[in-house]
């Protein structure tokens, strides 16, 4: 898919109606522009974020692990964010507005965060120092 292509495409002229006609499937539920996170990351999400990365890992400010498939988190986090623009994408007025405050802006926040989910990764290396959060089981019938 030609990012470029989609930023300079004009639908000015372009009948509502129709496009959102264009939009649903067979069963009348709006088709999906990705098919899933995956094609979402790699097709549109890492192109909006653009950010000065040091890929041996030595810069404080953002962390980003090119293996983010491996973080459970960031697999949540980035298929929220995934479905949330999906749905919002089609609001005229403000959609994009609440994906950016709403969705991606406080995800992406966390997921750079230098303890965030990829904290000891680099863009090159896939190597986590975080652990699953320590437990103790609850008392027996507490949630019964």
């Amino acid at each position: 898919m030609d990012i470029g292509a989609r930023r300079t495409s004009s639908h000015d002229d372009i009948d509502d109606d129709l496009l959102e006609e264009a939009e649903l499937g067979e069963e009348g539920e709006r088709e999906l522009v990705y098919a899933n996170v995956a094609d979402f990351v790699t097709e549109h999400l890492a192109y909006q974020y653009r950010r000065d990365i040091d890929l041996a890992g030595r810069a404080t400010t953002f962390t980003w692990c090119a293996q983010w498939w491996r973080h459970e988190e960031a697999v949540s986090r980035l298929t929220g964010l995934w479905r949330a623009w999906e749905n919002l994408r089609t609001d005229p007025t403000t959609g994009l507005a609440v994906w950016w405050r709403d969705y991606a802006d406080p995800a992406m926040r966390a997921l750079f965060d230098e303890k965030g989910p990829f904290h000891g990764c680099t863009p090159r290396e896939h190597s986590p120092k975080g652990i699953p959060l320590p437990l103790d089981p609850p008392p027996e019938g507490l949630f019964e």
